[in-house]
């Protein structure tokens, strides 16, 4: 059978080779690098920091600049919406701001990325928004494009060197994955340059897009985007399995027995894009493996290296994911963090978040702002908390529940305790309560403030908690 499967797998690599020569595409998009370039300068979600430095101290004099950035900051690009036919606990929405990375990715210009994203905003905020790309082109075009273009031909020619190997990996990647993909649609490998030799990059998968900043004066920066390539890429591939594999997969980790089982779900996605990325392809890549850090997360990078020889193993079997590799990582979870059940920083992976206010405002400051305090990869947000749709999310099981009460405290706090007894209906404000749910196998953290001032404070006292302890009140500070 492993002979059959190999000789499948090269008729594939075949075929590709002659019918998909462009199945792996490599470009920097001058539009995709001036979007990221108005995300980066306004200190959006998932940019570079360094990046964001280095535009704001080039123009920290430029009132013109300034009050641009502001205006832009203003602007609501985000509008979400759910594919209900997908997992409870797997990604299943996307954004209007998805949707506009991709475009920016496949327009040529401006006015390309005009045409390709009408109706995905109000008219008001599309005309106004790529007014602001219009106005900002010429210090992008000052700060980055013209002064990157050798380094940029430099990077996509080293890179190129590796597409073939690329495609192999994918295909045995997707294979692992159980994931079928239309080879007529290309992986498209988008760069843009961060003009520093070093400092953080951000890299994000969208549709069949690996959108990659890439530091242009580091001359060994490729070596280290060939790993960021195949993590998205299994990113993507995550995210393409059939909807029914994903019910299958998700049935795996709830009907497991362990505790430790919905925490190694939560964890699953980026525990595997790393193990395959940083560990395995870096491996079949450079003949060695990476002897340093994966990830820039103790958890994440922790539990790829625990279930990397796992994951070596079924890729050189041609086995896909199936039940037993489940239940063995969820064993190997358990193994790599034994207080995980506990712990603050783990139980902050996958929450589902509950606030009373409904002002537009006031909810992206509480679902954006908690990014800088907590590494969420899955969040749901339901408000108002007594409403009967979010009533209903009460019932989610083995998910992390974090309820914001900012106004109509008392109310708030007897409704919740009609769904959760032995919650503390006398909570102070201005503290933290901990409780565990039985029922949905779940951590309750109710966060009663006397404001939505206070909001980062509560976060930040939560995020000082090493351990989410049943019964136990925590003061804000």
């Amino acid at each position: 059978m492993k002979f059959i499967l190999s000789v499948v797998a090269s008729l594939l690599l075949v075929s590709n080779s002659f019918g998909q020569r462009d199945f792996i595409q490599l470009e920097t998009n001058k539009t995709l690098g001036l979007f990221s370039f108005l995300e980066t300068s306004s200190q959006q979600i998932g940019t570079s920091s360094s990046f964001t430095i280095y535009i704001l101290k080039a123009y920290q004099q430029d009132q013109t600049f300034s009050q641009l950035i502001n205006t832009y900051t203003s602007l609501n690009l985000d509008y979400s919406f759910n594919r209900q036919e997908f997992p409870e606990r797997r990604p299943s929405y996307t954004t209007t701001k998805d949707l506009l990375w991709v475009a920016a990715s496949n327009s040529k210009d401006i006015d390309d990325f005009s045409k390709r994203i009408i109706g995905l905003l109000p008219h008001s905020t599309h005309t106004q928004f790529i007014a602001l790309l219009h106005q900002s082109l010429p210090y992008y075009e000052e700060l980055v494009w013209k002064k990157e273009q050798e380094n940029i031909r430099k990077i996509e020619d080293e890179l190129a060197n590796y597409k073939s190997q690329i495609s192999d990996l994918y295909l045995q990647i997707s294979q692992f994955y159980n994931t079928s993909w239309d080879m007529s649609i290309p992986f498209k490998i988008e760069l843009y340059p961060i003009p520093l030799e070093s400092g953080n990059t951000t890299a994000i998968p969208k549709g069949n897009l690996l959108i990659c900043g890439f530091l242009s004066h580091n001359e060994n920066e490729y070596k280290g985007l060939l790993g960021i390539i195949i993590h998205e890429m299994c990113h993507i591939l995550y995210d393409a399995q059939s909807v029914e594999f994903q019910h299958q997969m998700e049935q795996w980790f709830t009907n497991s027995t362990s505790a430790y089982a919905p925490l190694a779900y939560s964890f699953i996605n980026e525990g595997l894009a790393t193990a395959l990325g940083n560990g395995w392809a870096y491996k079949q890549i450079h003949s060695s493996i990476d002897s340093g850090e994966w990830y820039n997360n103790k958890h994440i990078d922790g539990f790829a290296h625990a279930i990397f020889p796992l994951v070596e193993r079924y890729l050189a079997e041609g086995k896909s994911i199936d039940q037993d590799f489940v239940d063995e990582s969820i064993q190997l979870f358990e193994q790599t963090f034994p207080k995980a059940t506990q712990e603050t920083a783990i139980l902050m992976n996958s929450i589902h978040l509950f606030a009373n206010t409904e002002k537009e405002d006031e909810l992206n400051e509480i679902a954006n702002s908690i990014h800088q305090y907590f590494n969420i990869r899955s969040m749901h947000f339901s408000t108002p908390i007594l409403d009967t749709e979010s009533q209903e999310r009460f019932d989610n099981k083995q998910v992390t529940k974090l309820f914001i009460i900012e106004s109509e405290n008392a109310n708030t706090l007897k409704g919740l305790q009609r769904a959760f007894p032995n919650l503390n209906i006398e909570t102070p404000l201005n503290s933290i309560d901990i409780l565990n749910d039985e029922t949905t196998n779940s951590v309750i953290i109710i966060m009663n403030l006397e404001s939505f001032e206070k909001l980062k404070d509560g976060y930040s006292t939560l995020a000082r908690v090493p351990y989410l302890e049943h019964g136990i009140n925590h003061v804000i500070n």
